[in-house]
């Protein structure tokens, strides 16, 4: 005969909420760490608030990944997206001297390839017109 008592039900842990998750994360970093991020990024204006034109997938080291939460658990920014926006170009304003070298040279890259394809298709159109005859 079947047991009258009822099954027991599995109790599942919550998710953390991604404010709780942040919050751990910066949890792991020395508090006065923490203090020069907020002093750091609070200095000058966050060019936080520009609406960002692309979205760019990236897989980050954990490290670099607990500064992105620790700023967000700073409320310096709202998201990981818009920290790693704001961190990605002033990678980029950093080495604004090196970006300006290669600039040029990568548009002479193109060029060159633009010409040598609109070579290569005139040969390729130009091989099958003596084929066919």
């Amino acid at each position: 005969m079947p047991s009258a008592t009822t099954p027991k039900r599995k109790i599942r842990k919550r998710k953390p909420t991604d404010v709780e998750s942040h919050e751990e994360q910066a949890r792991g970093l020395d508090p006065e760490v923490l203090q020069e991020l907020k002093d750091l990024f609070t200095q000058g204006t966050l060019p936080t608030a520009k609406r960002r034109d692309s979205i760019v997938m990236t897989r980050v080291f954990d490290s670099d990944l607990r500064i992105v939460d620790a700023l967000i658990s700073l409320d310096i920014f709202k998201s990981r997206s818009e920290a790693v926006a704001y961190l990605v170009h002033e990678g980029i304003l950093a080495k604004r001297e090196l970006v300006d070298t290669i600039l040029p040279a990568i548009d002479q890259i193109e060029e060159i390839k633009r010409k040598t394809r609109r070579e290569a298709v005139k040969a390729l159109h130009k091989s099958s017109r003596e084929k066919e005859e």
